[in-house]
């Protein structure tokens, strides 16, 4: 009878337990597995892009990372996915053995013996996630696209576009050598949203009946809204401080070499 119960709770447990499945051929990764709703796929990447895509509800998450040679040993560039104890599931590309995949993301750096010897590798990474599933996007050399999905994104990239569309949840983007367009859908709550980039221009497309307290600048470059907005201070070229309809969630939009605009989403 002991022997039955426990067979019984190691069942459960084995059930309880999340399954995905892994495979790496040399030249593409696969994971897919479950990203409970409410939490996020974090994806961390060093050379190339990420583009993130609506799954159908129930769906898996699915990531698929191809390696793109153009000199060098494609297995230099190794994959881990980490499952944090919140629910979120980290997925790293890692650039030799100095660097580890942590909870927070990449750790270490890339070897220099490396950048001696030439080796040029890139990752794309994409990635399907159902409705619900936040997703959580880092690289350094690449752009972001995100595409339709339903949960907050948060995307940073240092030398690259930065292309978000949704249909719900808040957004932040932000790169350094790049432009940004981000499309918002249905947004509740009152959390801040940011969009900034030091070379390139900012464009937000929002829905019709955003309430937001809105900060716009430029360095070097125009500002402009379609949306009607009570001025804060003193109206500029290049600045704008506005409520727009009831006021609420903070939302910055800001550049240094470019244009930045809020619309009307229609895109």
């Amino acid at each position: 009878m002991r022997l039955r119960i426990a067979l019984l709770a190691a069942a459960a447990v084995l059930v309880a337990r999340p399954v995905s499945a892994q495979s790496d051929d040399g030249t593409t990764f696969r994971w897919s597995g479950p990203v409970a709703s409410d939490r996020a796929i974090r994806l961390h990447n060093m050379n190339g892009d990420i583009r993130v895509e609506r799954a159908p509800a129930g769906s898996p998450v699915e990531v698929v990372a191809e390696r793109r040679v153009e000199r060098g040993n494609p297995r230099l560039v190794r994959f881990e996915v980490r499952m944090r104890t919140d629910g979120d599931v980290v997925v790293c590309a890692l650039w030799g053995a100095d660097m580890e995949c942590t909870d927070a993301g990449t750790r270490g750096s890339y070897s220099s013996n490396n950048w001696r010897r030439g080796d040029q590798i890139s990752v794309t990474m994409r990635v399907r996630v159902p409705d619900g599933v936040k997703a959580y996007a880092r690289s350094t050399n690449g752009s972001i696209a995100v595409q339709g999905i339903s949960a907050a994104v948060d995307a940073a990239t240092t030398n690259g576009d930065v292309d978000i569309r949704t249909s719900g949840g808040i957004v932040n983007a932000t790169t350094t050598n790049g432009s940004i367009t981000a499309a918002l859908g249905k947004l509740t709550g009152d959390a801040p949203m940011r969009f900034t980039t030091t070379n390139g221009s900012v464009t937000v497309y929002a829905p019709s009946e955003l309430n937001a307290e809105l900060e716009m600048s430029t360095t070097n470059g125009g500002v402009s809204t379609e949306f009607p907005v009570t001025v804060s201070g003193d109206l500029r070229r290049n600045q704008l401080r506005a409520t727009l309809g009831n006021g609420g969630r903070s939302i910055v939009v800001r550049s240094t070499n470019g244009d930045v605009s809020l619309r009307r989403r229609g895109i």
